[in-house]
């Protein structure tokens, strides 16, 4: 992979699914696989997004950094729907948004990445 400053969710879910040993080098994905991944895309950014650990805004201007973390974050709540034994289940999660959901590596790490960031929210002030 050619190194960008934004990925799409595309190659997003093919990460996901190499993460997941589904997709091996050089090897087509299946319409299945893909669109299996795809259709929860939506639903993990919300959930990531409830959680405050990071806000994807446009699924087709992911920014670089948080890539590999979103990957793993991805192939992880999506272990189970793949057939993944147990022993694989729990290091995928462990790697990914975790358990509790927010103490994973990657969550972990996306919220390092954003710490300190600006809101850009309007301030709440109290007048007396």
């Amino acid at each position: 992979m050619v190194s960008t400053p934004y990925y799409t969710a595309s190659q997003l879910v093919l990460k996901a699914l190499s993460k997941l040993g589904v997709l091996a080098a050089g090897q087509t994905v299946s319409p299945e696989d893909f669109n299996q991944i795809n259709d929860s895309l939506d639903a993990i950014f919300r959930k990531l997004g409830a959680l405050e650990i990071v806000y994807v805004a446009d699924p087709d201007n992911i920014p670089g950094e948080w890539f590999l973390d979103l990957a793993a974050i991805i192939a992880g709540e999506n272990s189970t729907d793949f057939g993944s034994s147990a022993d694989f289940i729990g290091p995928l999660i462990s790697a990914g948004l975790g358990s509790p959901p927010g103490s994973g590596t990657a969550a972990i790490s996306l919220k390092i990445m954003n710490r300190g960031r600006p809101t850009y929210e309007a301030q709440r002030t109290d007048s007396y």
